[in-house]
């Protein structure tokens, strides 16, 4: 330990700025942590052969192998173990589960899929370049993002199967709002334009902070690029495994757009207290923009009549407007024709058309988030001149989810058999006895001391204390 100090110290002194003295520290702390590394693991590798030569084992080699961790490439030397008629063995890669020609810790495989969901994997190459001792290519990164994604989307699939919570243990909440929308991808592989199908549910809003941001109460984010289907089903089965709905009013919400009408959302639910679908109000005014176009002035007042829920209004508006229309105009039959798809489209709709606050329910805000949640998916997949494939997008924004709920590692843990495996009791044994011979007593150097004299010089504890001084 002193000889570190010292280094560090003399590092410092020889360094003429405080960033040339911490590019220097950074490369001498990660240069110690390697060889602290290495000796550590010789020491365990050391202590699992004598197992092995009770056994009839003997020393074949001692092979040399580079593992990247988050500490940087660690060199581990370790003996592999031969016996005749059986097949080799190295002890240490059995006991701490390497798997074979794997190059990459599994928390590093972890961070950089973490790094990639954020921006494009040429990125997060620069970015682990920058802040590790060690550089990962974009081909290598995407190929991690995509094995990462792959395992939580099975995890996701299968998690709340196995969950064995009794219904009177789940949580019960006065509300909770349900919401589905979709997010086209603007560029892909693939012939077809990849989606991605959204479902969201959460029990409310929050404003925290002096800036009272709103936040969402306990909320989850579901999606799959294969249908909006899949999405539901997903949803339905953490739903079915968390909540106890009997005695909660469920609020859904959405635009109404194909796979996302009121029936998608019932059946997920199952049985509750109430249920209140509400169609999305953006969309609902640009469907007006959209069929009134040619009106403006009566197009603002359509929104209003919508607004206040008023269908009287509603119907005299679209009389008033189609009265408007010059019958000379050569694209009349196409305004009335645009009339009449939006007085079906209001009709058809108008129960869900009912404002939040007019339908008696203990909230007045917490609709209309799942458009707005979009954003960490199409910040990263969207533009830019990215593309890609169903099954790519799939696997990124499952990361992506899996991050917002708060169950990225859990999936990982549980899923990926490297992070689920055990270090084995011979592994742990080893360490035991490395950390015995490791142990010494610190030297406290050359004890000083006096003779105590309370008494006068003459008195013979006086005499000793002369003779020693």
């Amino acid at each position: 330990m002193n000889e570190i100090i010292t280094e560090i110290i003399e590092t410092i002194k020889d360094s003429s700025t405080l960033l040339e003295g911490e590019l220097a520290l950074e490369r001498l702390l990660q240069q110690v942590n390697q060889q602290l590394l290495n000796a550590a693991f010789k020491q365990i590798d050391l202590e699992l052969l004598p197992k092995y030569k009770e056994q009839g084992y003997e020393i074949d080699s001692i092979p040399k192998r580079t593992l990247h961790m988050t500490v940087g490439p660690v060199e581990i030397a370790r003996h592999r173990m031969r016996k005749e008629g059986e097949k080799s063995v190295i002890p240490f890669d059995q006991a701490v589960g390497l798997e074979p020609r794997k190059r990459h810790s599994p928390l590093v495989e972890m961070k950089a899929a973490q790094i990639a969901s954020d921006g494009t994997y040429r990125k997060a190459e620069e970015a682990i370049d920058l802040l590790t001792p060690f550089s990962l290519s974009h081909t290598t990164i995407h190929k991690m993002t995509q094995k990462i994604g792959t395992t939580i989307q099975e995890w996701t699939d299968t998690a709340p199967l196995q969950d064995e919570t009794v219904q009177k243990d789940k949580t019960k909440t006065p509300v909770l709002f349900i919401e589905g929308d979709g997010l086209m991808l603007t560029k892909g592989k693939e012939k077809k334009r990849p989606e991605i199908h959204r479902v969201q549910f959460h029990e409310g809003v929050e404003y925290k902070g002096k800036q009272k941001r709103p936040v969402l109460i306990n909320s989850r984010m579901f999606e799959s690029t294969i249908s909006s289907s899949e999405a539901f089903k997903r949803a339905s089965l953490w739903l079915e495994s968390i909540y106890d709905l009997r005695e909660t009013i469920v609020i859904s919400n959405s635009d109404g757009g194909s796979g996302y009408d009121k029936d998608k959302f019932y059946r997920i639910i199952g049985k509750c207290q109430r249920h209140e679908h509400f169609r999305d109000a953006y969309h609902v005014n640009e469907k007006i923009k959209q069929r009134m176009y040619f009106d403006k002035k009566m197009e603002e007042k359509m929104r209003k009549a919508v607004r206040t829920y008023n269908l009287d209004l509603v119907e005299a508006i679209i009389a008033t407007t189609e009265s408007r229309i010059k019958g000379n105009d050569e694209k009349a039959p196409e305004y009335k024709e645009e009339l009449s798809k939006l007085k079906a489209y209001l009709y058809r709709n108008w129960d869900s058309l009912k404002p939040l606050k007019m339908r008696n329910l203990p909230v007045n805000r917490g609709l209309g988030v799942c458009e707005s949640n979009h954003r960490p998916y199409s910040y990263r997949m969207k533009r830019q001149g990215r593309g890609f494939s169903a099954k790519g997008a799939g696997n990124v924004a499952a990361i992506i989810s899996a991050r917002k709920n708060g169950t990225f590692l859990r999936a990982l843990t549980e899923k990926i058999p490297e992070l689920l495996t055990e270090l084995r009791p011979e592994f742990k044994g080893a360490v035991r006895a490395a950390l015995k011979k490791s142990k010494t007593k610190p030297s406290i150097g050359v004890k000083i001391g006096s003779i105590a004299n309370y008494s006068s010089s003459s008195s013979p504890i006086g005499q000793l204390q002369k003779m020693f001084s």
